[in-house]
């Protein structure tokens, strides 16, 4: 799947509602300290509150990855969590945290994500894919937060080809942890990228308190 959960790819609620009803799996038991997670006050400015969290309980850290992931392939995490934020209707903040038994566990998921973030394009062209369900156009990087990278990927679901929108990506990795924020922006055209500069900040903070 182009955009590593098909769930999080729906250009509607409803298409994100249906979508995760169609491909949710069972979920998996976790322990992650919520603690680890940014408070809503501390996700990107958008120009909008951010609400309370969604815990997703169908969220299943062995087998997602962040945007792009290729949905299925095992991660080696031990553990993990998701939140979703929303910020009125046109903007939703995915936060995942995986956690492994080393950092080595965690260095080797960050890498296989660039991998994969590098051909997530050309796995996921309109109207076909792995699953044909959703479809990626374009992948470029939008600037850097504190040493990490800051990805924007555009694309949609199949058949609504055209109907584009965007994720703004960022993977945080630290100690035996890895920290993901997956921004869904409904904004129409190019619009400028939302800052993560100080989300980043904390999120390496976070991580380092939590799961060194």
């Amino acid at each position: 799947m182009p955009l590593a959960k098909v769930r999080t790819a729906a250009l509607t609620g409803t298409v994100a509602a249906l979508t995760l009803a169609l491909t949710a799996l069972p979920a998996k038991a976790v322990e992650v300290d919520r603690n680890v997670l940014l408070s809503s006050a501390d996700q990107p400015p958008v120009g909008y509150a951010w609400s309370k969290p969604y815990f997703d309980p169908y969220f299943d850290p062995a087998r997602i990855g962040p945007s792009c992931w290729q949905y299925g392939v095992a991660t080696g995490a031990q553990a993990g969590i998701e939140a979703r934020f929303s910020a009125s209707s046109t903007f939703h903040n995915y936060n995942d945290v995986w956690v492994f038994s080393d950092a080595a566990g965690a260095q080797a998921f960050e890498q296989r994500w660039k991998d994969q973030l590098a051909t997530c394009a050309e796995r996921n062209k309109p109207g076909e894919g792995p699953d044909g369900s959703s479809y990626v156009t374009a992948i470029r990087k939008v600037g850097t937060a504190d040493g990490v990278d800051v990805w924007r990927i555009t694309g949609g679901i199949n058949p609504y080809v055209g109907l584009d929108s965007h994720f703004q990506v960022a993977v945080v990795r630290q100690g035996r942890a890895v920290y993901a924020m997956n921004l869904l922006d409904y904004r129409n055209g190019d619009p400028a990228p939302v800052s993560f500069t100080t989300a980043v900040v904390k999120i390496k903070q976070k991580l380092a308190t939590y799961y060194p």
